[in-house]
């Protein structure tokens, strides 16, 4: 299907009618039967017969081009115009919008015309390639636009050179699509260019939000995909084209090297600094997860520096330098609840052992009796069960606080963290 928004046509005499060419990139996909047509309209229906043209039009223009159809082809196109797509009152912004709609979406793929018509209608017809194809660009096969190359007098016949302007729709999804990951580093799933070079780096955004969104951090920190976005994203800086959202790209590129620098970090600063990060951007489960799991993984890391407890927790040491999988027949979410529940049970962890990581008695009364010798300690059992609380208030839907109460409850345990953990180290005990 073709689609062109028609505006008035004019009888002209065959040798004075217009002369048109494809541009280099569109003459490698057609080519004109002859060189001269009276406008755009005659043009598309002689070189476009496998193409069903749909013409958007006024009462004017159709009166007009009936005439130069008839001029050119000797023949009558009434047929041609379907009342459907009538506009009726130009003025009427709202009615207008609603013909370019039904007509861009009652067919799989299109090329549509935007050289002609009156006024601001190819300016709605461009409101309306965007607004239905923000995420997808697929279906629009090519946007036609006759450029002036010499204008028509009457002593000079007109050159034009038909273009394509499907690039620029796709650079407005593309600067769509990289602000939006900017803001919340999310990438539609639907999101499709024609470009695969702007397909690709979408696919790799994408691939980053997933894994970011569902705090499977360790792919991002050791894995090559940020490597591979940060490569595309300098590449495409280097296009004159995307030199507007140069902002964009450097702040993804940015963003994205901040989180791969964590990969020197230990696990429970990982996830301590992720949090702040999610926080930020809005993501407040993710927030209180990552910052809930770090005061886990805090335990077992200062529970792992303990010479008595050092063969025990060999396999966690493994898991975490060396393979990033587990050995031991615990998983790491196991060891790190247990460090946590260690510290919340103490002497009545004896009893619970038998089920736990740390499951021998000599071991369990070692650890116990270090840990009785610090002071403060209750602050920092009164600091995990609150945040477990929090955590699974929020998890299980939240049924009493208001996200302002919740961002502002975020920041309070976000400061008594830094305060136990970062601060005082509070389990930075005798290692002997």
């Amino acid at each position: 299907m073709v689609i062109t928004f028609l505006g008035k046509g004019f009888k002209t005499a065959k040798e004075k009618r217009a002369k048109y060419n494809f541009d280099n990139e569109l003459s490698e996909k057609f080519s004109l039967k002859k060189a001269n047509y009276t406008n755009m309209l005659p043009l598309l229906i002689d070189n476009f017969r496998d193409k069903k043209i749909v013409p958007i039009f006024t009462k004017e223009a159709q009166e007009t081009q009936l005439k130069v159809l008839e001029d050119e082809f000797s023949k009558s196109y009434i047929s041609l115009f379907d009342d459907k797509y009538f506009i009726k009152d130009t003025k009427d912004f709202s009615a207008i919008l609603k013909i370019l709609n039904e007509v861009i979406n009652q067919n799989s793929s299109y090329i549509i015309d935007l050289t002609h018509s009156f006024r601001h209608l190819p300016i709605l017809a461009t409101v309306s390639l965007i607004s239905n194809h923000i995420t997808d660009t697929s279906r629009v096969e090519h946007i036609f636009f006759a450029k002036e190359i010499v204008p028509s007098t009457k002593d000079t016949i007109g050159q034009y050179e038909i273009i394509d302007l499907k690039e620029y729709l796709e650079l407005a999804n593309l600067s769509f699509m990289l602000s939006t990951f900017n803001y919340n580093y999310t990438v539609s799933e639907n999101m499709k260019f024609s470009n695969s070079f702007y397909q690709k780096i979408a696919d790799e955004l994408n691939d980053f939000s997933s894994h970011f969104l569902s705090n499977s951090l360790k792919t991002l920190i050791d894995g090559t995909l940020i490597d591979d976005i940060v490569k595309n994203l300098k590449i495409l800086q280097k296009q004159d084209k995307v030199k507007n959202f140069k902002n964009y790209i450097d702040e993804i590129i940015d963003y994205i090297e901040s989180i791969q620098e964590l990969k020197v970090e230990n696990e429970w600063t990982r996830f301590y600094k992720l949090s702040q990060i999610m926080d930020k951007r809005g993501y407040q489960l993710n927030a209180i997860t990552l910052l809930f799991e770090a005061i886990g993984f805090y335990c077992l890391d200062s529970f792992c520096k303990i010479n008595i407890i050092k063969k025990r927790a060999k396999s966690y040491r493994y898991f975490i330098e060396k393979e990033y999988k587990p050995v031991h027949i615990f998983s790491t979410y196991t060891m790190v609840n247990d460090a946590r529940v260690i510290i919340k049970k103490r002497n009545s962890f004896r009893i619970l052992h038998k089920k736990q990581f740390i499951n021998n008695e000599k071991l369990i009364e070692s650890i116990v009796n270090l840990l009785n010798v610090i002071d403060n300690l209750d602050d920092f059992k009164d600091f995990i069960e609150e945040m477990e609380a929090f955590r699974n208030n929020l998890t299980h839907g939240n049924s009493s606080d208001s996200l302002d109460d919740v961002k502002l409850s975020y920041q309070k345990n976000l400061q008594k963290f830094e305060k136990i953990i970062i601060k005082e180290d509070i389990l930075n005990i005798k290692k002997d």
